[in-house]
């Protein structure tokens, strides 16, 4: 197993990066490369801009850790296994640290999964401060 962790400030206060975060199902608001997402229950679908669909678990969303954690079950990116959580913190200057650590197998998956959460914060950072 492989982790990627990634840590991102935001130039927003908590309480309003944790509203966005915490709305799973328009997860496609907040990164690029989802072109849809639509939640029933606790299973996501996205739609990637390049084809293709990621369906997910939402294991948890837990305002009291600000966390929210999901797992994805199908995708066409060959993956074996796949969790992650988004967790906040609040920074300096009403600013929000938002961590993303993804687990992933196979290790070689991590060839690609890590540029597209290096794209994914970068949509973050904008998308969460507007």
């Amino acid at each position: 197993m492989t982790t990627i962790s990634k840590t991102i400030t935001i130039n927003a206060p908590m309480s309003k990066v944790w509203e966005k975060v915490s709305d799973t199902g328009s997860i496609s608001d907040l990164i690029g490369f989802l072109a849809t997402s639509v939640q029933d229950g606790d299973t996501r679908v996205c739609s990637l801009e390049g084809g293709g669909e990621l369906t997910e678990k939402i294991v948890s969303v837990d305002p009291d850790l600000n966390r929210v954690v999901y797992a994805i079950i199908s995708s066409p990116l060959n993956m074996e296994f796949h969790v992650a959580t988004m967790q906040l913190e609040a920074g300096d200057q009403g600013k929000t640290k938002l961590n993303w650590i993804v687990d992933l197998l196979p290790v070689e998956a991590r060839d690609h999964m890590e540029p597209m959460l290096d794209g994914a914060c970068a949509d973050l950072v904008n998308t969460l401060a507007a």
